[in-house]
């Protein structure tokens, strides 16, 4: 199987995007914490999956930008007008995987088009008025975590990708994709109710198609952090402080700036956030221990 990874693109020159701009006639808009992109690209294929993967963020007025993937000789090219141009340069691509490769750059140039916004690879969740992330490496189970949450009740932000303006949490609400292992576990913990059955359809799902709109939560401040450790025996929650989650952190962080911005960017985020070392147990016992965490911070 071959593996795809965004650090494979590299940056080119800008010289021939204009002329590439007017073959990229099939287009998909969303909205995303309040900006508007429109995705433009000669790929009829690659348009429509980029719209089904965004249906949850409907576009409601004219885009703030439009951000490009068009194919050249060699590859692709991935590029919008305040950013830079990225190409792919190793043969042809399925539609999915070139979609896959326009959601980074495009995420980031969302980033780069407002300095007020900062993302993190992180599901966020909130409960009783707390945001909270969800933090761990992409096969940590962060998607399996907070689908557990959502079946508790929890409302929900994003299961990948933590959407911040100024320390204030924002839904990201791109298809999740649930891998083999996280939906056994699920369906383990129940195996009748609406998430089950759509785990039994399709490992792409809409958290607003499973949960319904009610459970997409409102933009709030982050005040907790959970940072995934590993799976044991139960779940297990240790408190930590700033110093030790932040280097986890950083890894995950992206802002506009150099490196020596996006740092101070996370720490002033993380000021004030409570934050947790976490071990999984079953996804519900997880759940259940994320929920007391933040009851009890509610309480204090």
């Amino acid at each position: 199987m071959r593996v795809i990874r965004a650090e494979q693109l590299t940056r080119a020159g800008s010289d021939a995007n204009t002329a590439l701009e007017g073959h990229c006639l099939h287009t998909a808009r969303c909205e995303i914490a309040g900006i508007t992109l429109e995705f433009c690209t000669d790929m009829p294929d690659v348009a429509r999956i980029f719209a089904l993967r965004y249906a949850d963020h409907p576009a409601t007025r004219e885009p703030d930008f439009r951000y490009y993937a068009a194919t050249v000789r060699g590859g692709y090219a991935f590029w919008c007008a305040h950013a830079p141009t990225w190409r792919w340069a190793q043969g042809a691509l399925p539609p999915d995987a070139i979609v896959f490769l326009a959601d980074s750059v495009a995420l980031s140039a969302l980033l780069r088009f407002d300095e007020g916004l900062a993302s993190m690879q992180a599901a966020a969740i909130e409960f009783n008025g707390i945001a909270g992330a969800i933090a761990g490496q992409s096969t940590a189970g962060k998607t399996t975590t907070l689908l557990a949450c959502a079946r508790r009740g929890m409302r929900v932000y994003s299961d990948e990708r933590v959407l911040l303006r100024h320390s204030m949490v924002h839904p990201f609400l791109r298809r999740s994709s649930v891998r083999a292992a996280g939906a056994r576990l699920l369906l383990a913990d129940r195996d009748a109710d609406k998430l089950a059955d759509a785990l039994r359809i399709s490992p792409e799902l809409s958290l607003k198609t499973c949960f319904g709109s009610d459970a997409i939560a409102e933009p709030r401040k982050l005040r907790a952090l959970f940072v995934i450790e590993g799976a044991g025996h139960c779940a297990g929650l240790e408190l930590i402080d700033t110093a030790a989650a932040l280097p986890s952190i950083t890894r995950w962080f992206d802002a506009r700036g150099d490196m020596v911005d996006r740092v101070s960017r996370a720490i002033g985020i993380l000021r004030g956030v409570r934050c947790y070392r976490l071990t999984l147990g079953s996804p519900d016992e997880t759940a259940a221990a994320i929920a007391y965490a933040l009851m009890r911070m509610n309480d204090e």
